[in-house]
């Protein structure tokens, strides 16, 4: 080819993008990125369930031997102090 009519191609004067492709091509990588963070929370889920039932008969002893008989007095203390930090956010302070 000669170099004249390649720059005449090189100028021609073509849309910038086309939107149709555009949206194409963005579905595409969104498509991608949901399957990959779908398949990352599975795996995520997954592994959790299984090393909480690791971990679950320790725990679980744990909670009867010594957390049990206290947890009536954590729950109430758990409550007042967040009464004690959600009360004032109820009214504003005035000068």
């Amino acid at each position: 080819m000669d170099e004249p009519v390649l720059k005449n191609l090189w100028d021609a004067d073509v849309p910038a993008s086309d939107p149709r492709f555009a949206l194409a091509v963005m579905v595409k990588i969104e498509e991608r990125r949901f399957r990959r963070e779908l398949a990352m929370t599975v795996a995520l889920t997954v592994a959790a369930v299984a090393l909480l039932a690791l971990v679950m008969p320790s725990v679980e002893f744990t909670w009867r031997e010594s957390l049990s008989p206290y947890f009536s007095n954590l729950a109430i203390l758990g409550i007042l102090g967040a009464i004690t930090f959600l009360v004032p956010q109820l009214w504003p302070a005035q000068d």
